[in-house]
């Protein structure tokens, strides 16, 4: 069992009409029970050049433990004076970090759901033929042969930036890296944004089967920095 204490110390000779010394300790354990906290993303930096409008993810609640006794460091390591960032957990802020400010804070990490869709090749006459192709998210699939089950399987061996795949006969199940409200899945018998290149002439379709709108997250944390140019904040995550 590792041991774990977060220490935290607020002192002024002169903000209140008598000195303010206040020292706490906690010794970090997990949710409900006095075992010590085991794991940790590590102690990083990350440098950014920011779009004021555009929230940086710092840490997905869809990674980490469900009300877990997780615990989020940051801090602002830049020395302008006017230089920010406003902390968020989903859209609501929290606060804005200035230079050299840092937060210490519990966090329950509660994702939302991953959507899914299930694709199914299909034939309404001949069969695949070599060459027939298939383009989703980015990726190309090319028919090596005549059979409909191995182009799914085709399908499924390719690795997607937004999607993990699994597959069953002529059937496969794209399931979302994230959760996220926005999708691809409608009452559409096709997927927006998919290229279908049928060399056979052989009315090979792509249809969506069946699938589930996923929700968005409402526990990650992101930070809007205040200036364009490079900024640099520093982490850690200590959780379940």
């Amino acid at each position: 069992m590792a041991t774990t204490t977060a220490t935290i110390t607020i002192a002024s000779t002169d903000l209140l009409s008598d000195e303010l010394a206040l020292t706490s300790t906690a010794t970090l354990t997990l949710a409900g029970n006095s075992t010590g906290v085991t794991q940790a993303s590590g102690l990083s930096r990350k440098t950014i050049v920011g779009d004021p409008a555009k929230p940086q993810i710092v840490y997905r609640a869809g990674d980490y433990t469900a009300g877990g006794a997780n615990k989020v460091y940051i801090k602002n390591t830049s020395t302008t004076a006017a230089e920010y960032f406003t902390v968020q957990i989903d859209q609501e802020v929290i606060g804005r970090l200035y230079a050299g400010d840092w937060m210490f804070m519990p966090w329950i990490a509660t994702s939302g759901t991953k959507e899914t869709f299930v694709v199914t090749a299909t034939l309404g006459s001949g069969a695949v033929a070599i060459g027939d192709s298939w383009d989703f998210d980015g990726v190309t699939t090319v028919s090596a042969d005549a059979t409909l089950n191995n182009f799914s399987a085709a399908i499924n061996a390719k690795t997607y930036p937004n999607w993990t795949t699994t597959v069953s006969g002529a059937a496969v199940t794209f399931t979302a890296r994230y959760a996220g409200a926005a999708g691809v899945v409608t009452a559409e018998d096709a997927i927006t944004g998919d290229t279908l290149v049928d060399l056979a002439g052989s009315n090979l379709t792509m249809p969506i089967t069946s699938g589930a709108v996923g929700t968005r997250s409402e526990s990650d944390i992101s930070m809007l920095p205040s200036v364009v140019t490079a900024m640099t904040y520093e982490t850690m995550l200590i959780h379940e």
